[in-house]
């Protein structure tokens, strides 16, 4: 009879079918974390172009704000109160009673005043 010296075929299957099965879950593995790895920076780029998307917009509000509180700023100071009004109206018409400005002078003020 023969002796047989090392493993058998049996065990040499074994083995090398181990070995494929740990490279192969081993491989799988890596492609799940290389998978999840561009998600997540697929998402931190929608996020950074979000951002952005938003200092754009912010941006334009604060353009618009600031155009708009310069039309009013060049438009004069409006009066804080109906009296502080009625008062420079009364000026107005007393301007007017002497003949210092016009009737439409005097009317383009006043509605200039009421914020008309």
């Amino acid at each position: 009879m023969r002796r047989r010296r090392g493993p058998g075929l049996l065990m040499t299957t074994a083995v090398v079918g181990t070995t494929a099965y740990v490279a192969s879950s081993s491989a799988s593995k890596k492609a799940a974390q290389q998978q999840a790895a561009a998600q997540q920076q697929a998402a931190q780029q929608q996020q950074m172009a979000d951002l952005q998307a938003g200092q754009v917009e912010l941006a334009a509000q604060q353009q618009a704000l600031a155009q708009q509180t310069a039309g009013q700023a060049a438009a004069g100071p409006a009066p804080d109160s109906f009296d502080e009004q009625l008062v420079q109206i009364q000026k107005l018409a007393a301007m007017k009673d002497q003949g210092l400005i016009t009737e439409e002078e005097f009317n383009a003020k006043k509605a200039q005043i009421l914020g008309i």
